[in-house]
């Protein structure tokens, strides 16, 4: 992180002279000074682009992406191990087998017991197989019934309606065009006739409505009531015996262990011809990414989220610098009680943007995760600033003189900072350009402060 620097104030000194003899000695002081200064050497730093990103440095170790536990319930001798500890694998290879043979000779007696159990069923059951397809039969064959007679009271209305509403838009029609010879009262007269009839037709539709479910909800009670019979003589003399043979069918199944994913075998807990050490049978860890797990101080722990990028280096692989993301934060605080002093943080996985096969599971890494990305700005050093009383601020910029007396002649430039590193201040107006040699601490201990116009030597330092 960035941290507020304290700008570098050379106060004026002022020397009061008083004759003519003082000026000649003001005059061999400043010459000895001027001297004096073309031969002190002063560290210079090159202005120019610089990271000027905020980053947190951390280490982890290389976990790839994802780890599964290849677990068992069954109690039995393990007759044949397909892979060895270290063994790269992919998903749906066959990892290790069970002896299956007890489980096998179980399985068989159930089926027997089973075939004879529906061998006496068996008549009984085709019984009511057939009283329940008859059922259905005649259940169709009322529904059709009713639906008949449901058409049929409609269209009985509809025609009602039909008269009726031509006959009142002829009234309105002769109303509308005031037809004096309009036989006005016999046409109402009728349309009164007609309204009891209009709704006893409504009611017969209802009714045939009515008729139609109640007939549909009798046959399915009495469909219902043979299923039930069919369902319970089936539970009866078979459910028993089925769901055992499917819960050792499932165990069979089990004697044959297939990888759930592809990776690499870390952890192997079974031998030939003996039952398993343990419930969990082997670990596979998923290389298709390189993951980093990182634990995290508390400090830090908010100043980042998933989807920062991060940088990600390691002792083993030197001058290398691998890209990457976060991509996971466990928010919630653990200990690593495997360090030589344990530490508590938090968990922070991040993965690299392409997979790297030289980064194996175990091997650590030192992660600097990018909390704030600036990204390259015209920098120069921050101790190289001086800020005056009024806020404006300046450096010192040496530049090789081209005369007899050598050395580099020292001009003074203004500056506007932007944004601040651990060493270096963006440049973002005044004078200075890219390749100007700051003068990095111009009132450093052991040297005069610098000057205006002053000849001085330098050390130019690249950082």
């Amino acid at each position: 992180m960035a941290v507020k620097k304290k700008a570098i104030i050379i106060p004026l000194v002022a020397l009061l002279v008083v004759g003519g003899g003082a000026y000649g000695i003001s005059n061999m002081a400043k010459s000895a000074n001027e001297a004096m200064k073309a031969n002190m050497r002063y560290t210079v730093v090159p202005a120019g682009q610089n990271d000027l990103s905020e980053t947190i440095s951390t280490t982890g170790s290389v976990i790839g992406n994802g780890t599964v536990d290849v677990t068992t319930k069954l109690s039995a001798t393990v007759s044949e191990v397909k892979v060895s500890l270290g063994d790269v694998v992919k998903e749906g290879d066959l990892l290790c087998v069970f002896d299956s043979t007890e489980l096998k000779e179980e399985y068989d007696d159930l089926k027997k017991q089973l075939d004879n159990s529906d061998k006496k069923t068996q008549s009984g059951h085709d019984k009511n197989a057939r009283d329940l397809e008859s059922a259905k039969n005649k259940k169709q064959t009322a529904l059709d019934r009713a639906q008949r007679a449901i058409d049929k009271a409609i269209k009985e209305r509809d025609d009602a309606y039909e008269k009726y509403n031509k006959l009142v838009g002829e009234f309105n029609a002769a109303i509308d065009a005031g037809d004096e010879l309009y036989d006005y009262d016999t046409v109402n007269a009728t349309l009164e006739q007609m309204k009891p009839t209009l709704t006893t037709l409504d009611d017969a539709v209802t009714a045939a409505q009515e008729a139609y479910n109640d007939t549909s909800a009798q046959y399915d009670d009495t469909i219902q009531g043979i299923q039930d019979i069919i369902d319970a003589e089936a539970y009866d003399s078979t459910d028993s015996i089925q769901k055992q043979m499917d819960k050792i069918q499932e165990q069979i199944d089990q004697c044959e262990v297939y990888a759930p994913q592809s990776g690499i075998i870390t952890v192997l807990n079974v031998n030939e011809g003996s039952l398993p050490s343990a419930p969990t049978l082997m670990t596979i860890v998923n290389t298709d990414q390189t993951v980093i797990e990182l634990t995290v101080r508390e400090t830090d722990i908010t100043k980042i989220s998933e989807g920062m990028r991060a940088i990600v280096t390691s002792k083993v692989l030197p001058d290398e610098e691998f890209p990457a993301k976060i991509t996971r934060i466990v928010n919630v605080v653990s200990t690593d009680t495997t360090a030589a002093e344990p530490t508590s943080g938090y968990k922070v996985e991040v993965t690299l943007d392409q997979p790297n096969d030289k980064l194996l599971i175990g091997m650590s890494a030192t992660v600097d995760v990018v909390i704030k990305d600036i990204g390259e700005k015209l920098s120069i050093p921050y101790t190289g600033i001086i800020e005056e009383e009024d806020g404006s601020k300046y450096v010192f910029v040496a530049t090789e003189a081209d005369d007899e007396k050598g050395g580099y002649e020292v001009s003074k430039k203004k500056v506007v900072t932007g944004e601040e590193a651990d060493f270096y201040v963006e440049v973002t107006g005044g004078e200075v350009k890219s390749g100007d040699l700051i003068v990095e601490q111009p009132s450093e201990d052991g040297l005069d402060p610098v000057e205006e116009g002053a000849r001085i030597q330098v050390n130019e330092e690249k950082k």
